[in-house]
């Protein structure tokens, strides 16, 4: 009998991690098929196919394909929404947080391409997640226009003018359409967007990527 408990052991600690690894199978193939399909053409049965799972697996790891959605779109909203609460922590420059979060945004194509896909296609599906991520955006732009950073009139059309570029770069890069294109190009771009001069805008990047380097 102590024989059995003790093989028995391994089996136990390794289902938790069979699991996590399991859902984490069925999220990223969700990205993908979301991608693709957008959520009113995703299918669990792709999903689960894609996945390498049985459906009923899908199952036992969400109830239903909505579910599924809801844990992607939470997950792309908390990574955008953290990384914007760490840069006004450890900077508060409005331009400094702009140029490193459209960093940190293009940076997710070649980190995770799958998430990046995603991104745009909820973007673009999904009112109330693109709510969600606009308002992380118009926070920073608004906080630009106060300072007098951003010499701008209308702070909700620069955030959309910012978030639509964006958006268009994740595009390009992951159709690789922008070779040559760098962050720091289109950094600098989104923050002539919002009213800098040239030479502040350069002020602003070399604080940004000097700061994003040495973190």
């Amino acid at each position: 009998m102590a024989s059995e408990v003790t093989d028995s052991q391994p089996e136990e600690r390794g289902y938790p991690r069979k699991r996590a690894r399991t859902r984490r199978q069925l999220v990223t193939a969700g990205m993908d098929v979301l991608a693709r399909r957008g959520p009113d053409g995703a299918t669990v049965g792709e999903i689960a196919g894609e996945a390498g799972v049985s459906t009923g697996t899908f199952y036992n790891h969400f109830p239903s394909l909505i579910d599924l959605v809801e844990t992607i779109t939470d997950d792309l909203h908390s990574r955008v929404e953290i990384a914007s609460i760490t840069l006004e922590s450890i900077d508060n420059d409005p331009a400094t947080r702009v140029a490193i979060g459209t960093k940190q945004l293009l940076a997710l194509v070649d980190d995770d391409a799958s998430a990046a896909a995603a991104f745009v296609s909820l973007l673009a599906t999904i009112p109330t997640f693109r709510s969600r991520i606009r308002s992380v955006i118009h926070r920073v732009v608004c906080s630009g226009v106060d300072s007098k950073s951003f010499q701008v009139t209308d702070a909700a059309a620069a955030t959309d003018a910012v978030l639509g570029s964006v958006v268009q770069w994740i595009r390009s890069d992951l159709a690789r359409e922008s070779e040559g294109v760098t962050a720091i190009d289109r950094a600098e771009l989104t923050l002539r967007m919002l009213g800098m001069s040239q030479r502040d805008a350069a002020k602003a990047l070399r604080s940004a990527f000097d700061r994003a380097e040495a973190n």
